[in-house]
């Protein structure tokens, strides 16, 4: 629906020659910002580290489970069985433990990136309007949008310092 508006509303522009030449459209890769600006990749860096952390931790608690499991195994035929069902349960809550550390540790990972995507965007946004100000630009459409643009029509690289900057300056 949206590219179909924006597809009538450049048409409507076109019929419209001496409001095209006063009409100024630029794009901007939104996905570019936010993945290869230095601040995208700082947040890159950082759920790297997280999901670093959170396997190493769950790769420990997996060998525990491991060891518990031969353990076990050699002393089930000592064990009665009681002993065997009690050992056996004691395992399973384990196991289940470490499934359910995983899937929070996804959920936690998933969070932090929708805040990060979410706070970041309302940034881009803002910046995409001073840019758009500043280069005297009437329309900003997204690059997927896009299928030829002459190079002074991508705005990208200007939004993308001024994301970078303006995410500096909120960390000091």
């Amino acid at each position: 629906m949206k590219m179909r508006t924006l597809w009538l509303l450049v048409a409507g522009l076109a019929l419209s020659a001496p409001a095209l030449a006063e009409i100024k459209i630029g794009y901007v890769d939104v996905r570019a910002v936010l993945a290869e600006s230095n601040t995208g990749k700082q947040h890159r860096a950082t759920v790297e580290k997280y999901v670093k952390d959170k396997q190493a931790a769950l790769k420990k608690e997996e060998e525990k489970l491991n060891s518990l499991k031969q353990s076990i195994e050699k002393e089930a035929l000592t064990l009665s069985d009681a002993q065997r069902q009690q050992k056996q349960k004691e395992f399973q809550d384990k196991v289940q433990a470490l499934q359910k550390m995983a899937q929070d540790a996804e959920r936690e990972l998933q969070q932090k990136d929708r805040e990060y995507t979410g706070k970041s965007i309302e940034i881009v946004r803002a910046i995409v309007a001073e840019v758009a100000k500043e280069e005297k630009v009437n329309l900003v459409i997204g690059r997927g949008e896009v299928l030829y643009g002459e190079e002074g029509m991508d705005l990208t690289a200007k939004v993308s310092q001024k994301f970078d900057s303006r995410s500096a300056a909120g960390k000091k």
